[in-house]
């Protein structure tokens, strides 16, 4: 059995790292790190048509978290290597992006930062994004979009699209779901409570949730979006489309367990 080749490398690295293993006899990417360089590394994976286990190493690991319920490194090895093949994910494409978790568009994306405080136990500093967070929720530009070809009746200026089976509770293996966060009025978010709306928005009262295959925004200008967790501008007119095959991976399919 050939030993296997181990990158440790800085980011600047990275992109040479991934030719490497584009360009060699690589059948299986394991990759540790952050959100962004674990997109990065599915993406190699996709392009090489070979199987990916992302380790969390980061932050937010929003695609280990995703894949194997936990942030602790090892034990997500221990999923990957115990499963008997590798399987189909699906991912998202935006424009000429790619992500297999989830996307969040809108002006609320500055709630991301005050989450991570809050996460973390950093509440002194939490605090201090709190004005500006009210500001984008209460007042953050509305844009128009539809779904799946038909416009969608739903005041929004936030919208997340989950990956199929990437969030808890997804029950379709190919659909996205989609929840929209409408403009809240100052009273509806001291009401909501901003730890609550912060932490577990998409379980508010005010958040809508549907499934569907395809979301396009219209308007002029640039978005600002979380794709994966890694902050991105795309310019309108905007196309979201799902991609049932995204990358292949060896993890258990955790929420179609808990569906079935």
């Amino acid at each position: 059995m050939p030993k296997p080749v181990i990158y440790d490398c800085a980011p600047e690295a990275l992109d040479d790292a991934f030719q490497r293993v584009a360009d060699d006899d690589t059948d299986l990417l394991i990759i540790y790190g952050g959100d962004g360089t674990c997109k990065a590394g599915a993406i190699c994976a996709r392009e090489k048509s070979i199987p990916l286990i992302a380790l969390p190493g980061g932050t937010m690991n929003m695609l280990p978290k995703a894949l194997y319920g936990t942030t602790d490194w090892q034990e997500a090895l221990d999923l990957a290597l115990g499963q008997d093949a590798p399987r189909w994910i699906a991912a998202g494409q935006v424009n000429d992006q790619i992500f297999f978790v989830a996307m969040i568009i809108g002006e609320p994306i500055k709630m991301s930062d005050l989450r991570e405080e809050l996460r973390d136990g950093h509440v002194i500093e939490a605090m201090k994004h709190v004005p500006q967070v009210i500001g984008a929720v209460t007042s953050g530009e509305i844009f128009d979009y539809t779904v799946d070809g038909a416009p969608y009746v739903r005041d929004a200026n936030a919208l997340l699209l989950s990956c199929p089976l990437m969030s808890t509770g997804a029950r379709k293996p190919d659909c996205f779901e989609l929840a929209t966060i409408p403009p809240l009025s100052l009273r509806s978010v001291i009401g909501v409570g901003v730890k609550t709306l912060l932490t577990n928005w998409r379980d508010s009262a005010h958040v809508r949730v549907g499934d569907i295959e395809r979301l396009d925004i219209t308007g002029k200008g640039a978005f600002d979006i979380l794709l994966d967790g890694e902050a991105h501008s795309v310019n309108a007119p905007i196309e979201v489309s799902l991609l049932t095959q995204g990358v292949q991976v060896l993890a258990p399919n955790l929420n179609l367990t808990e569906a079935a």
